[in-house]
């Protein structure tokens, strides 16, 4: 008998792109099975070529929150699916609630999730460790059957969904190689590597290597980039689809950025990564998955980390974990990451 799996994934676009490789495997798992995925609204077209997915149901989560009735009536339209498995790697309660009024009579989860006592096979999650693809895969698979498992993430896109970027491209001059994408923001601020930083390691990259630099970020970004790369760079902020991103993403030379989505869209490519490390650490597992990688953080600091997530303000009001970042070391590192 082939499952009718549902998965619930609606965290941060970054990730929902570390979950890819769950969808592959949940596939490969489950030979001829059904999946439907639930996303968070705004971030469904990032998957919209995965050839593994078979639906996808973007949730408003907004609307969810603020309605019990709305709330209901998604799960009661869910229900009518008929999912023989529910596979959750979100941790709400929302989504445990969602997993069990699924109807679903296998419902996968982890223990730390919220409510997840609606769940009939909980799986242990370490904070600090395993990287995130790891602990991701091991609801459905034990450790030794993930030793030779691929953890990069997939991305995929329709020719019709990149025609905009392709334009914006030849006009810019950016072909595969030649130029450098650097992604300044982060929804959360203590994960930012302050702008003059950024623009001290972009422009230097730029002199150094010759190649173009490109901001990228969403449209609330297109200030903090147009500081970032003044006079020097190309600002696509806020002009890029996800899927579009995905194209410009595959064919950088080198990608500067904060722990923040970006990292993971490189990771899809095998795009040398260059990333600060600020309120969050590496241990947590939301590193890159590229071949080539720098790591720039401030050790030896015993505030770090300060959070999962990050936060607005440095508890401690010194924001030390940025404001030491070695711009030096980042630059050489850059350019070796460039020149393999």
């Amino acid at each position: 008998m082939s499952e009718n799996i549902l998965v619930i994934q609606t965290a941060f676009l970054g990730d929902l792109i570390l979950t890819t490789p769950l969808f592959r495997e949940i596939k490969r798992r489950f030979p001829g099975s059904k999946m439907t995925v639930i996303v968070n609204k705004g971030t469904e077209s990032v998957l919209e070529a995965n050839p593994w997915i078979d639906q996808i149901i973007p949730l408003d989560k907004k609307q969810i929150k603020s309605s019990f009735f709305g709330f209901w009536n998604f799960c009661k339209e869910l229900r009518k699916h008929n999912f023989t498995i529910c596979i959750s790697p979100h941790f709400s309660f929302r989504s445990s609630i969602i997993s069990f009024l699924s109807g679903a009579k296998r419902r996968i989860g982890y223990k730390t999730a919220g409510f997840s006592f609606l769940l009939n096979e909980r799986k242990s999650r370490l904070l600090r460790g395993p990287h995130e693809v790891d602990k991701l895969l091991s609801l459905i698979y034990s450790e030794e059957e993930r030793k030779n498992i691929s953890r990069q993430p997939e991305l995929f896109w329709k020719p019709e969904s990149v025609t905009g970027i392709q334009s914006e491209m030849k006009k810019n001059g950016l072909e595969k190689g030649n130029y450098i994408i650097v992604s300044p923001s982060s929804v959360w601020e203590t994960k930012r590597l302050p702008a003059d930083k950024f623009k001290t390691v972009s422009k230097l990259l730029h002199e150094r290597t010759g190649l173009k630099i490109v901001l990228t970020g969403g449209k609330g970004d297109s200030k903090l980039c147009e500081e970032v790369g003044q006079d020097f760079g190309i600002n696509l902020a806020g002009k890029t689809s996800l899927p579009e991103m995905s194209y410009l993403m595959n064919g950088a030379a080198l990608l500067v950025t904060n722990d923040s989505s970006p990292i993971h869209f490189a990771s899809a490519f095998n795009v040398p990564t260059l990333a600060a490390f600020g309120a969050t650490i590496p241990a947590f597992g939301y590193t890159p998955l590229a071949n080539k990688v720098y790591i720039s953080e401030v050790n030896g600091l015993g505030c770090r980390p300060c959070g999962i997530h990050g936060g607005r303000v440095c508890p401690k009001k010194h924001f030390r974990c940025m404001l030491e970042q070695d711009t030096g070391r980042m630059l050489e590192e850059g350019i070796r990451l460039i020149k393999g």
